[in-house]
């Protein structure tokens, strides 16, 4: 299947996003019958934790995902022997950390 580039544009035709074309297995794009938007404020969103899903159409509020933060099994081992230290360490001292 042949997906035709989509171009969003403002009422002067200045042009807000371009979708590019596909082509293969892709799926066909839905039918736009009505185009709105929201402006978030600045620095309201932490876009390192958090990405936009999707926008609730009754609150005009962002659904917000939390981004996953995926940790190595080397990073997982090292902290794990940075933990079992800090246990040992504070045996030693008698529970004092």
């Amino acid at each position: 299947m042949n997906v035709p580039n989509r171009v969003i544009y403002d009422q002067t035709g200045k042009i807000i996003f371009e979708t590019g074309e596909s082509c293969g297995d892709v799926l066909p794009r839905n039918k736009i019958t009505e185009l709105d938007y929201i402006d978030i404020p600045y620095g309201s969103i932490d876009y390192i934790k958090n990405r936009i899903i999707g926008i609730n159409i009754e609150t005009k509020q962002p659904i917000l995902e939390e981004i996953p933060v995926y940790v190595s099994e080397e990073k997982k081992r090292i902290q794990e022997l940075e933990n079992q230290v800090l246990l040992n360490e504070n045996e030693k001292v008698g529970g004092l950390l």
